[in-house]
């Protein structure tokens, strides 16, 4: 970053969170869930102007229908709260089972899908017809391999996993979440999203890491999430604003605008 320039507000910013989870839980310590009573007034504090949410009972909990049509009903009226819905390829195998959840999900106004691949791994050979379906309508997809709370890890097996699966679908946006685990990130992972374009990260959990990839392959590859509430809002708000490497209109890209055009 020059240091001539001038380092950006946060209203300048216009900061869009990819990754909030609204719900009450048991399974990890928090010091405030996220509610729809509290929500605004978080978002304010930190100066975020809009934000994707997710329910928390249809990331952890069966099924996951439930929960994702609760947050509709929840966020009803909220304009600066975008719903994103956590999908699964069907066990079950039903016929057009995938088309249906798709085109239910996008009838309800639902922009973006949480694919749980901390529960179903990422086999090209299981997920094929949903990304297949989601790939048709350009729906950008965060790849949740995170556990109850916001840290996560991929093994080998993952990262293959992956690259079969971008390369099969490579009209389908898809962002690599809650993937910084006890030792760290995977560390063919920067390979990966160099190889196929397709492939981003968002920044829940991960205080460095993301300035790799903004650096080595591009700051378009990165979109702000904070991860709350299992993550302080604030510290990957200042991460973002206060970081030295980049100008004012690349941090803007990173802060919301990256999400901006996925969601167009």
């Amino acid at each position: 970053m020059n240091v001539d320039e001038k380092m950006p507000s946060l209203h300048e910013l216009e900061l869009f969170d990819a990754c909030l989870t609204l719900g009450r839980g048991v399974y990890s310590p928090v010091s405030e869930w996220i509610t729809v009573d509290n929500v605004l007034g978080m978002m304010d504090r930190y100066h975020i102007k809009e934000a994707l949410v997710h329910d928390l009972h249809a990331r952890l909990i069966y099924p996951r229908e439930k929960g994702n049509r609760d947050l509709l009903r929840r966020i009803r009226g909220i304009d600066r709260l975008h719903p994103v819905w956590v999908i699964e390829p069907d066990l079950n195998q039903k016929k057009d089972g995938a088309a249906r959840t798709v085109e239910e999900m996008l009838e309800s106004g639902v922009k973006a899908a949480r694919l749980p691949m901390n529960r179903v791994p990422p086999m090209i050979w299981v997920w094929k017809e949903l990304c297949r379906v989601l790939e048709e309508h350009a729906v950008p997809c965060f790849l949740d391999f995170g556990d109850t709370s916001t840290r996560g890890s991929l093994d080998d097996a993952d990262v293959n996993g992956l690259r079969e699966i971008c390369l099969a679908h490579p009209r389908l946006p898809l962002i690599l979440s809650h993937v910084m685990g006890g030792l760290g990130i995977h560390p063919a992972l920067t390979h990966l999203i160099r190889e196929v374009p397709n492939l981003y990260i968002d920044v829940t959990g991960i205080l460095e890491y993301w300035r790799e990839v903004a650096r080595d392959v591009g700051p378009e590859r990165v979109l702000f999430a904070t991860g709350a509430p299992f993550t302080d809002p604030g510290i990957l708000v200042s991460d973002i604003q206060y970081a030295v490497d980049f100008t004012p209109a690349e941090k803007k890209r990173m802060a919301g605008d990256n999400l901006r055009t996925l969601l167009e």
